[in-house]
């Protein structure tokens, strides 16, 4: 498969089955665009699992948003087309201020570690087979040979089978965090040592 369309199935996946969050309001032009900066940034990482040619999985992760939005601003048309449905709807820019603001750790207690799990996400097809936690090991190993020794977590609070998720593969809560105004978040750290 051609990375574009990785990108596509990705942002799919995510729009899909992340469709809690903020992010997949913004569909899958921005999303597509998200993923592929953070697989080209030499920051972060895009891991995914396929069976039969299809996406079936994947996890992102990376030491901040930074370098990835500045990837994403080297193509402002596609990115400006990709936004232009949201920039209409005040509550959308106001969320995606949110988010920068966020990115850029000002709402964040100053001892987390810098590396984030930033996604996960597997099809409804392919849950209870072990493909979230096997592409969440393949995260701690891609971390652990850049030399990261723990990186966070940020669930929002009504994302329960996601607390339970990363409490079984060992993370533990640390701290609760306001990544968009009146909605409560929960930090989680995972250690690597």
């Amino acid at each position: 498969m051609d990375r574009l369309d990785l990108y596509r199935q990705v942002a799919q996946l995510h729009v899909d089955n992340i469709d809690q969050g903020f992010l997949a309001t913004l569909g899958t032009g921005f999303v597509a665009l998200m993923y592929r900066a953070i697989d080209e940034s030499p920051t972060s990482v895009l891991l995914v699992e396929e069976h039969e040619g299809r996406v079936v999985g994947f996890v992102a992760g990376g030491c901040g948003m930074g370098a990835i939005y500045k990837r994403m601003l080297r193509s402002p048309v596609r990115l400006g087309l990709a936004l232009l449905p949201s920039v209409i709807h005040p509550r959308r820019v106001l969320r995606i201020l949110e988010i920068l603001r966020y990115s850029r750790g000002h709402s964040l207690p100053s001892n987390l570690p810098a590396a984030e799990l930033l996604s996960i996400a597997v099809d409804a097809s392919c849950r209870g087979k072990q493909v979230a936690e096997g592409l969440y090991r393949r995260l701690e190993s891609h971390f652990l040979e850049q030399g990261v020794s723990s990186f966070r977590i940020i669930v929002g609070q009504a994302l329960a089978p996601a607390h339970r998720f990363y409490l079984r593969v060992g993370a533990v809560a640390v701290d609760k965090v306001e990544v968009h105004e009146g909605e409560l978040s929960t930090v989680y750290v995972q250690s690597l040592a």
